[in-house]
């Protein structure tokens, strides 16, 4: 298949909106008129259901609108610990930090674990 000028295969597809059309009427699937069309119209399958969706269903595209929603109901309101009595509030734990460790648990730490000396 050599490349084409951008919207020849829409153009192609149009020309063969009304044979298409009435292929679809008699009962043949999309995939039986794309296989009889595919070497005229030089287009994927994907591509081929999109133009018959858009050009002879009359169906909008399938691209999801995704709608933010309402300033109002943020996550962070919907996480009230009234709304659910399984979670509790968070509590960080106390951290235990020594600017300096003793020496004895420094050596333990940097010593070969118990069993594995040869």
């Amino acid at each position: 298949m050599t490349p084409n000028k951008k919207g020849m295969a829409r153009v192609r597809f149009l020309a063969l909106k009304t044979a298409i059309a009435e292929e679809m009427e008699q009962g043949y699937n999309r995939s039986d008129i794309f296989q009889k069309h595919h070497d005229v119209l030089q287009m994927s399958y994907s591509q081929f259901t999109r133009h018959v969706r858009k050009f002879i269903l009359g169906v909008p595209s399938q691209q999801p609108q995704r709608e933010l929603p309402p300033a109002s109901s943020t996550a962070i309101e919907k996480q009230s610990p009234e709304v659910s009595s399984k979670r509790r509030a968070f509590s960080p734990r106390p951290i235990n930090f020594h600017p300096s460790p003793d020496r004895e648990l420094i050596a333990h730490w940097l010593s070969p674990a118990e069993g594995t000396e040869k």
